[in-house]
């Protein structure tokens, strides 16, 4: 199943998931996204038009949940080997046909087939990769 028609349109759909992050200089042509947030690193997969920029970003990132389980704790987001992440928040928002926002170090968007309760604190593992999308 298909989860977006273009970075495009995918990126309009879910505006109101976006947020600034800090992005730091990358090597031409290099695929990954590093942001510095207040707890640390995260890299995601750039879905942007080239050149990838650098500074005050405004993005969207995504996710496609793998496993999610009921968990309290901090929010955190560790990267795991093979690209994934486990990320631990809360979901504070629907947008309906299994997409979520999920308040972790940063807001990401993520997609579960199975249904996610509004304001429970889940851990939950990503599939590689984190996607970044950008206006």
């Amino acid at each position: 199943m298909a989860l977006e028609d273009s970075p495009e349109l995918f990126f309009e759909r879910f505006a109101e998931a976006a947020f600034e992050a800090e992005v730091l200089p990358a090597p031409v042509g290099h695929p990954l996204l590093t942001l510095a947030l207040p707890g640390g690193l995260l890299f995601a997969f750039d879905r942007g038009a080239p050149p990838a920029p650098h500074g005050r970003v405004t993005l969207l990132l995504h996710g496609v949940a793998r496993h999610h389980a009921p968990e309290e704790g901090p929010p955190t987001a560790k990267r795991l080997s093979g690209g994934g992440y486990f990320l631990r928040g809360e979901v504070t928002r629907a947008f309906g046909e299994g997409f979520y926002l999920l308040e972790s170090l940063a807001p990401i968007l993520v997609y579960a087939e199975a249904p996610l309760e509004l304001g429970q604190q889940i851990a939950v593992e990503l599939a590689p990769p984190l996607m970044g999308f950008r206006p």
